[in-house]
């Protein structure tokens, strides 16, 4: 039975990520190595990898489901961090989504 999925994700520069993730998206350090910082935020986990290949972290993403997209929008938009060709849409598929 599988009882959690922890997201991966490749990071160019982990100082850099870390500062991202607890200043713009709430999260928090649980731990952080030479190569791995470990992220929680809502009882989600997050790993990010170091890697110096600029096109995996440009083709890596994750979901998170949310209770109140449009105000996390919101949020999200006013500190600069939605992607400019992202913004919150419904999609086809029945997601109501945006990009960071």
């Amino acid at each position: 039975m599988i009882k959690k999925s922890i997201p991966q994700l490749p990071s160019l520069d982990l100082f850099r990520s870390k500062d991202f993730y607890e200043n713009n998206l709430g999260f928090k350090t649980l731990k952080q190595y030479d190569d791995i910082l470990l992220l929680e935020k809502d009882g989600i986990e997050l790993h990010l990898w170091l890697c110096d290949d600029p096109s995996i972290p440009q083709n890596s993403s994750v979901y998170y489901q949310v209770d109140s997209i449009d105000s996390m929008y919101l949020d999200y938009k006013n500190k600069g961090i939605v992607h400019k060709n992202a913004e919150l849409m419904d999609k086809p598929w029945g997601m109501r989504e945006f990009y960071v």
